[in-house]
């Protein structure tokens, strides 16, 4: 596809349905694993480690996310297209 003198790969598609419902499966079962673990730690007397923890993901893994949602965003493509893409002249 062209868009405006650009070439734009399409995206990938899953192949079937059984593919979509094991990666739900894996989203399902991971988010649970998230969920569970501060409940656990905290009931067995692992608090002070879960807030730690929870700091630490908002103090560094939200700053990344937004940096990962702004590349995507302004690259449209995928990671190793969008940097390629936004990556100035003469630099590596």
């Amino acid at each position: 596809m062209t868009n405006e003198g650009q070439n734009y790969e399409e995206r990938e598609q899953l192949a079937s349905r059984i593919g979509f419902l094991l990666i739900s499966a894996g989203c399902a079962i991971g988010l649970g694993n998230i969920w569970r673990f501060p409940y656990i730690t905290g009931k067995y007397g692992g608090a002070a480690f879960v807030l730690i923890y929870l700091a630490f993901l908002i103090l560094l893994g939200f700053p990344i996310l937004l940096m990962e949602y702004s590349i995507g965003r302004a690259g449209k493509l995928n990671i190793a297209g969008a940097m390629r893409k936004l990556e100035p002249k003469g630099s590596k």
